[in-house]
């Protein structure tokens, strides 16, 4: 049942941290962190990366506990919420992160193949994180909910959110579920801002709430900015965008003023979106009334951490579908693989499901994994596969902030993967103008390459590439500097002015992500292949500190810079320098070969959800060892941790 409830209205732009968030610490060079999506991959190597930062030191204190803001997309966001909202009773960073080991070379084996309680990497390593594994749990949890409580079952589109949160939130109290399994917590980023939404709305006060963590064990907590799409249409453009949709412990929505030329982006209620932020619990919520900057608005329940880390990574809801659509064609199918699973489905079902859903799931489990002939029948629940629902994308109410015209609708928009618009997170970590540099963690499935195209030569040029822009990066950079991703036929080709419906189609969603000069993306290209070395493999890190000039970009709310601004980029890439390590660790360099051989270390695909403790500590101690090693060599991080003289 909806209750009436009031929220802050933010307008922007102007739009900084400063004017939300001022940590007891100092920040000093106003530093951004971004880590990018990518799945468990991503997640992980973000491990690593953040335990790199967490060993180094500048100012006397550790550089990741004085970041300004920590900006994440996708499996970035697997690693970065609960990171950032973790309780008291959850794991401390030594134990959420691990802790630097600069004597890599004396692993063992047994120490990469196991994982402390409460590390980071743990719910990926479970025999149900694999995306068939989460498509049944997720249909499981569908069939049992629907069963238990038929008036108010999970909603489909809830489906993906609420398996994220069961697997990912909950082993740290941070997933508080109703009766149906929808969340049913709030977020806030401080007990003060807490404090003032609670004051505004007592029917609140007895909802779960989660803060940044602090206290003994923790570090300095950045601002937080967890990114997402909202899916928009533009007169003019045949496939629609989409929106970049930002959560913080603030405030949550459209900060840009997403158009193309005189056209607006409009909602799934004719509405055009953008123009500022809610209180984050607000976001799905019916607009009643404005009077100055608080708005009444009527909502069933608040937005929580599972909507916004499930959201952000809703890519792969598609192929959940996907597998789910298979079995629907394929029942035997479904019926072999639930009785192939049943042992660690049931363990699933036994940490995660009440206990009348756990009879149910365990009845249909028990009707699976007998030995029926072809003629027998099969568990009701079963055979409701084949009128599983086909929409799994996340939809909530929501209404724009801007303009003056009606904000009411009775559509509820679609939300998406915020990598599918920009998977590095910096685009919004700009439009915050009190950032004055940022590191960028891109942690991709792409290797850094040597390519056969790449940046075409001026018209007239007798060179058919620009030198040394023949470098195969990540989709997500070259759309930074107004570039399509790679074409292995015409390499990188900048996006038209005009015409935007003349570009493929896969490239589209890309096409209003510059925010740097284009002529500033050969002398990236050359700069980052030069720092691994110049070679596939790489030698040493992928890692680059480049002075950018920063562009306007209305349609992330990114102002445009008087002055450069400092870019580290950190690509995930295998570094020969660091396996090198291992030579005399027979045992540990076999392993690292293998998985170099076999399975694309570091550059695991996004697909591979499901990935082993060694996989995991692998690429946590190669991405720490990279970000320590670059800052011995060149204190690429630690002089940007300095205030203006």
């Amino acid at each position: 049942m909806a209750i009436s409830l009031t929220t802050t209205v933010t307008t922007t732009p102007p739009l900084t941290v400063s004017q939300f968030y001022t940590p007891a610490g100092a920040t000093p060079g106003n530093v951004g962190l971004c880590l990018s999506g990518g799945g468990t991959r991503a997640a992980c190597a973000a491990m690593g990366q953040l335990r790199g930062l967490s060993y180094l030191q500048a100012n006397g204190a550790s550089l990741l506990s004085q970041v300004k803001a920590l900006s994440t997309v996708s499996g970035g966001s697997w690693l970065g919420v609960p990171y950032m909202y973790m309780p008291a009773s959850g794991s401390d960073d030594t134990t959420y992160l691990g802790t630097y080991n600069a004597n890599q070379g004396a692993l063992t084996v047994g120490e990469l193949g196991s994982l402390p309680p409460g590390n980071a990497g743990n719910p990926f390593t479970s025999d149900t994180f694999s995306l068939v594994a989460i498509a049944g749990t997720a249909w499981l949890l569908y069939i049992a909910t629907n069963e238990v409580n038929p008036a108010n079952p999970l909603p489909a589109n809830m489906l993906w959110q609420t398996v994220m949160g069961l697997n990912i939130l909950s082993p740290y109290g941070l997933y508080a579920p109703r009766e149906n399994f929808e969340p049913n917590d709030l977020f806030s980023a401080t007990s003060e801002s807490l404090n003032a939404v609670l004051t505004a709305n007592p029917a609140l006060k007895t909802t779960t709430a989660h803060t940044f963590a602090a206290g003994s064990g923790f570090a300095q907590r950045p601002f937080h900015i967890c990114n997402m799409g909202m899916m928009v249409s533009v007169k003019g453009l045949d496939l629609p965008p989409l929106a970049p949709v930002q959560a913080t412990g603030y405030g949550s929505g459209v900060v840009g003023s997403p158009s193309f030329g005189p056209a607006q982006a409009l909602d799934a209620n004719g509405l055009p979106v953008g123009g500022g932020l809610v209180d984050s619990f607000a976001l799905p919520s019916s607009f009643v009334s404005l009077s100055g900057d608080t708005a009444t608005v009527q909502q069933v329940r608040p937005w929580a951490l599972t909507d916004i880390m499930g959201t952000s990574s809703a890519a792969f809801a598609d192929e959940i579908w996907t597998t789910i659509g298979y079995w629907q064609k394929n029942p035997p199918a479904f019926k072999a693989w639930l009785e192939k699973e049943s042992l660690a489905l049931l363990k699933w079902i036994d940490h995660t499901l009440s206990a009348d859903a756990q009879r149910l799931a365990r009845d249909i489990l028990d009707h699976a994994a007998s030995p029926l002939s072809a003629s027998a029948q099969a568990h009701p629940a079963v055979a409701e596969a084949s009128s599983f629902p086909v929409d799994l994308i996340p939809q909530y109410p929501s209404w724009p902030v801007g303009g003056t015209e009606t904000k009411s609708g009775s559509n509820p928009n679609h939300y998406a993967d915020g990598g599918s618009l920009d998977n590095s997170g910096l685009c919004s970590l700009l439009s915050y103008s009190d950032i004055d540099s940022a590191i960028v963690c891109i942690n991709s499935m792409v290797p850094l390459s040597a390519a056969s195209c790449g940046i075409p030569s001026p018209a007239g040029s007798p060179m058919g590439w620009v030198v040394g822009s023949q470098v195969l990066v990540d989709d997500t950079i070259p759309p930074l500097f107004g570039y399509q991703p790679y074409d292995d036929k015409v390499g990188y080709q900048p996006y038209p002015d005009t015409q935007p419906n003349t570009v493929p189609q896969q490239n589209r969603a890309f096409a209003r992500n510059q925010i740097f000069a284009a002529s500033d993306f050969a002398p990236f290209l050359r700069a980052l292949w030069a720092a691994a070395g110049s070679k596939n493999p790489a030698s040493g890190p992928a890692v680059l500190s480049q002075s950018l000039q920063v562009k306007a970009n209305s349609w992330f709310g990114v102002p445009a810079r008087r002055a450069p601004m400092t870019i580290v980029w950190v690509y995930l890439n295998y570094a020969t320098d660091w396996a090198a390590q291992f030579d005399g660790n027979a045992a540990v360099q076999q392993l690292v070969t293998s998985e170099l051989a076999n399975s694309r270390f570091p550059n695991y695909s996004t697909f591979d959800t499901q990935l082993t403790a060694t996989q995991i500590n692998l690429m946590a101690h190669l991405t720490s060892w990279c970000v320590v090693t670059a800052e011995q060599e060149t204190q690429v991080f630690s002089s940007l941790f300095k205030s203006p003289a």
